[in-house]
């Protein structure tokens, strides 16, 4: 069985908290900790072992100031900039 600990920030605590708590439930993880806005406790469960995964609602209750930093890429990117990504070229053989 999966430990878990929840993070969610103050602001709309209760409704986001039991989206969590749901989403575990679905998935069959132990909820180890349910913890209120503090991010470094968080990680302390992970590295204490008390749990192998940080459950959030949304990217929006992440600490931007976090660390480890993860960011989450959007399916489509709204500008792109193609003069950036590499160019495979190939070359014919004759």
């Amino acid at each position: 069985m999966t430990n878990a600990v929840v993070f969610v920030q103050p602001d709309r605590f209760e409704v986001n908290a039991a989206r969590c708590l749901d989403y575990c439930a679905v998935r069959r993880y132990a909820v180890a900790g349910l913890i209120c806005g503090d991010w470094p406790a968080a990680l302390r469960m992970l590295k204490d072992g008390l749990a192998s995964v940080i459950v959030v609602s949304s990217p929006a209750q992440l600490d931007p100031d976090r660390e480890p930093r993860v960011e989450v890429v959007p399916k489509r990117l709204n500008s792109r900039r193609h003069a950036t990504r590499p160019v495979a070229r190939m070359a014919t053989l004759t």
